[in-house]
This record gives structure tokens, sequence and C-alpha cells, in this order.
């Protein structure tokens, strides 16, 4: 699909990051962009939704389903690195495919922006 301005897009979810699987793909080609928000859509809305509520158009088809970053839950007692580690390494047993090429810099504002996503 292309939306706006020309903008690949995977059904109608702008910058899904699908491309690469998770392993490079869009996060290889926007290595230097460091917002948060901006990391989160290229790579993140497929399965954890525009809301980063867990229901991307991915998540349906998912086991177990993707993690709701909007609940204080699951906030409590995890640390911005142990969240930074499961991105980058993935989370084996889970479809949470690895995001190794995303940069320190990229990680730390996308875990900021996700927390901040935080209903409590």
């Amino acid at each position: 699909d292309e939306g706006a301005g020309g903008a690949r897009t995977w059904g109608g979810v702008a910058g899904a990051g699908l491309a690469g699987g998770g392993r490079g793909g869009c996060a290889e080609a926007w290595a230097g962009d460091a917002d948060g928000a901006v990391v989160y859509r290229q790579n993140c809305v497929a399965c954890h939704g525009r809301k980063a509520d867990g229901n991307g158009p991915a998540a349906a088809a998912l086991r177990p389903r993707p993690t709701d970053f909007t609940k204080a839950s699951y906030w409590e007692g995890r640390t911005d690195e142990q969240v930074s580690a499961s991105i980058r390494a993935g989370r084996p047993g889970t479809p949470m495919m690895p995001y190794a090429s995303l940069s320190d810099a990229q990680l730390a504002a996308l875990v900021t922006w996700l927390r901040a996503q935080s209903a409590g």
C-alpha cells in the first residue's frame, strides 16, 4: 500500500516495521533518528498498535499477545535497562523479535516514549 505522501504502509499502517522481520529494515534506514515516537512507529506499531496498547493489526495472530505498554502494572519493578534489553534481544519463545540494529540512543528514546504512554 501507499499512504500519504507516497509513504509505504502495511495494511494502512505507516512504518509498521515488518520489513526485515525486526532485524533491520526500517531501523537501519533511520539509525540516526533517536525520537522515541518515530522509532516506535517504524518498528513497533504492527504488533503493539498505534496507542502502544498491544492491539496492532498483527496482534490477533500472535501468541502470546504483544505487551500493553499503557498498563502501569507492566512498568512496576521494571527498569529502563531491562525493557531495553528485551527490545534489543527479543523474547525467546514469543513473537517478539530482536531489534539489535537500534542504536543505544534510539533504544533510550523508545523506552522513554513507551513509559510515557503508561496510564499510571
